[in-house]
C-alpha cells in the first residue's frame, strides 16, 4: 500500500514510517539514536501535529529577529536531543513519543523571555499570566488530563515531562545583552 501525501508518493504507510522515527525507549537504548531527533516530528494525528506546529510557528515568529535563523536552527538541532535525553532519563515509564510539544513550550517560553524585556506593565502581567497558565497546564497534564484540542487518540497519554523539559532548556537558554542566543 502506498500513501499519498503532499504530491509525493510514500514508499511505505505512514503509520510505519512513524514507527521507525518516533522515540522509543527500547529502540534507543540499543543504539537507534536519530529517534532522539525524530521522535519530535512525527505525530498520532494531523491535528496533534498542526497544533505544534503553530504554536511552534507564532513563538518562532517572535524569536527569530532576536536569534536570526542560523542561531533558531542551531538551538533547535541542540534541544531536541536534549528533551528527549530527558525522556529517557526522567520518565523511565515513557516508552513512546510522538509530537513536538516539548519543542514547541520551549519556543513559547523564549518567546516570553523576548518579550519581557520590551514589555510595559500590562505586558508583563499578560506574560506571568502565560506563565501561571502553562506551568497549571503542565500539571493538570502529569495529573492525568489531556486538552480536548491535542489530537490524541485515547489510549495515548500526555507526556508532560516533555512540555517541562522544553520550559527548562529554554529558561537554561541565556539571551545575551545583545539579543543573541548564547548556549
Amino acid at each position: 500500500m502506498r500513501w499519498q501525501c503532499c504530491w509525493v508518493a510514500w514508499p511505505m504507510p505512514l503509520a510505519a514510517a512513524a514507527e521507525l522515527l518516533e522515540f522509543d525507549r527500547q529502540a534507543m537504548l540499543a543504539g537507534e539514536i536519530w529517534r532522539l531527533w525524530t521522535g519530535h516530528l512525527v505525530h498520532y494525528s494531523a491535528q496533534h501535529a498542526l497544533v505544534d506546529f503553530a504554536t511552534a510557528l507564532i513563538a518562532s515568529a517572535i524569536v527569530l529577529p532576536t536569534v536570526g535563523w542560523r542561531r533558531l536552527t542551531l538551538l533547535l538541532a541542540m534541544a531536541t536531543p536534549l528533551i528527549s535525553a530527558g525522556l529517557l532519563l526522567l520518565a523511565p515509564e515513557c516508552l513512546h513519543y510522538r509530537g513536538a510539544s516539548g519543542i514547541a513550550v520551549m519556543l513559547v517560553v523564549l518567546a516570553a523571555r523576548t518579550l519581557w524585556p520590551r514589555s510595559g506593565m500590562g505586558g508583563r502581567t499578560a506574560l506571568l499570566l502565560l506563565a501561571v497558565t502553562l506551568l497549571a497546564k503542565i500539571a493538570a497534564e502529569a495529573g492525568g488530563l489531556a486538552a480536548p484540542w491535542s489530537g490524541l487518540p485515547e489510549d495515548v497519554r500526555v507526556v508532560w515531562q516533555a512540555h517541562l523539559l522544553g520550559a527548562i532548556v529554554a529558561l537554561t537558554i541565556r539571551l545575551a545583552p545583545s539579543h543573541k542566543v548564547v548556549v
